[in-house]
């Protein structure tokens, strides 16, 4: 009988002169669920034939562990608020720039992609612009300038852009809220001409619609399809519509897929532009984040990504999370301060939600 010491030596020679040979020896687990930490994966953006996209702040960012999980995951980054209007529109004749330059600069230090936004939001004109109380014709002549200086500065460096932002209320009427509704006789003219001022400014970006509960709201969607026929009709250049996805363990699903191939039947570019899952629906003070909500959260962000996958390839944009660790999300202050709605947990690991994200890539 062969003493079993020589069988193990000969067993780790081969071993290591087959990595000699430059050839990797892994061992994988035969769990195929994607929930085991010990089995080696790949990052979201290595698997993903698409961006996989983070919403960022500047501030978050001087944190060594939030950048270093950027860096390693994400293959595009979004300002969270640093390119909106209220942010760097600070007078009428004077741009604040910084945090924005930051964003790009990073992303071109880290090999990273930009998505700009937005260019306009109701919700975002900055208070000497609204104080001003400009008729139509100033105020589009403002917003013009707004969009070429700002589109024209980051020419070829921010690759797509939120040009117009939630538009549309609940139901799909225009927004009663919004200043840009008593200003315009024809308001989504407005909106059309701002695609092409930001055309005009980068022929290369992608142009993109923003709003939420897309795929929930058939009245809404029936506005947004109504939009893009107008745009197409008048030659407004629109890429791309974009879903925020701040939606939660229990939306329905079956309503989800419904929506999401409505939306895709537009043709355009489809963006899953501000994902987050809510877990604690009920906003409850004694919920505990268990490991059964945890794996409830991951089989949602894998039926996404598997939904989203679904997709003419020649519609995939990106799908953007909102934020990358429960340790910086609005979700808790906006919604519950026990909240958990990300990818990776405080400490920078990855979650189950994680592995359900990378298993629905293909």
């Amino acid at each position: 009988m062969i003493n079993k010491q020589i069988i193990w030596g000969i067993f780790f020679v081969l071993i290591f002169a087959s990595c000699n040979n430059d050839e990797k020896v892994v061992f994988i687990n035969a769990d195929e669920s994607g929930t085991n930490p010990n089995v080696p994966t790949q990052t979201l953006k290595e698997k993903a034939k698409f961006k996989i996209g983070a919403a960022v702040k500047m501030k978050d960012l001087q944190d060594v562990n939030y950048k270093n999980a950027v860096i390693k995951h994400y293959s595009q980054i979004t300002g969270e608020f640093e390119m909106k209007m209220a942010n760097i529109w600070t007078s009428s004749t004077a741009y604040n720039y910084t945090a924005a330059d930051y964003l790009v600069n990073f992303a071109k230090d880290n090999s990273l992609e930009v998505h700009g936004h937005t260019l306009v939001w109701y919700r975002s004109f900055p208070d000497w612009f609204v104080n001003a109380k400009y008729d139509s014709i100033a105020f589009e002549s403002k917003v013009k300038v707004f969009i070429t200086d700002v589109v024209g500065r980051y020419k070829g460096r921010v690759k797509s852009w939120d040009v117009v932002n939630e538009v549309f209320a609940d139901g799909g009427a225009l927004r009663e809220e919004s200043i840009i509704k008593p200003i315009f006789k024809d308001p989504i003219g407005f909106y059309g001409r701002c695609f092409q001022y930001a055309k005009a400014a980068d022929p290369d970006a992608k142009l993109f619609y923003n709003d939420y509960n897309v795929v929930l709201d058939a009245g809404k969607r029936s506005a947004i399809k109504k939009m893009v026929t107008r745009f197409k009709a008048k030659g407004y250049p629109i890429d791309g519509v974009g879903d925020q996805f701040h939606y939660a363990n229990d939306t329905n699903k079956q309503t989800m897929q419904t929506g999401f191939t409505d939306m895709a039947s537009t043709g355009l570019l489809i963006h899953i532009s501000e994902l987050d899952i809510k877990v604690n629906t009920a906003k409850s003070d004694s919920y505990v984040f268990t490991d059964a909500e945890a794996q409830k959260q991951s089989e949602t962000y894998k039926y996404i990504t598997s939904m989203y996958e679904a997709l003419p390839q020649n519609q995939k944009f990106a799908i953007t999370t909102w934020g990358v660790t429960d340790k910086f999300t609005w979700l808790t202050e906006a919604w519950h301060p026990k909240e958990y709605p990300l990818l990776l947990d405080s400490e920078f690991n990855k979650k189950p939600a994680y592995q359900g994200f990378l298993s629905g890539l293909k």
